[in-house]
């Protein structure tokens, strides 16, 4: 089931935060809350589930174009470099810009990220300045971060 919080306009990027451990998704949601962002937020705890939540998003009126993925690398299951490969192959959310974090900073992790299609990489626990970094240089997210 999607938890999202206070819904905005639809033009609103759309933060889908991927993440099987609550505490970090807790985390985040709160750290992104402290620095003034009230985009919509919402997590998904099985990324074997991606496709589901990102249908469930579109059918309340939700764009595309509006998402961005919060991915995490260490997963149980499907980890974050499997769940990221499906949704490059996906015929229709292929496209949606995805940032992957993981509390690892091996370059060989950092390096697979982005062969597999990411579009970004930070490493937890990041900084509200290290998050906006990488946001900002996602060329493809065309919507701003509101306050």
């Amino acid at each position: 089931m999607i938890g999202q919080s206070e819904a905005r306009s639809v033009s609103e990027t759309t933060l889908i935060m991927v993440d099987d451990n609550v505490d970090e998704i807790f985390l985040t949601r709160r750290k992104i809350r402290k620095e003034g962002i009230v985009n919509r937020f919402v997590s998904e705890r099985k990324p074997e589930r991606i496709f589901e939540t990102l249908d469930e998003l579109v059918s309340m009126g939700m764009r595309k174009k509006t998402f961005l993925i919060l991915l995490d690398v260490n997963m149980p299951k499907i980890n974050g470099f499997e769940t990221l490969e499906k949704i490059r192959a996906h015929p229709i959310y292929n496209d949606v810009p995805v940032l992957m974090f993981s509390a690892s900073d091996d370059a060989e992790d950092i390096f697979e990220s982005f062969e597999v299609g990411s579009n970004g990489y930070i490493v937890k626990p990041f900084t509200s300045e290290e998050f906006f970094a990488a946001v900002k240089n996602i060329t493809s997210v065309k919507t701003q971060l509101m306050s």
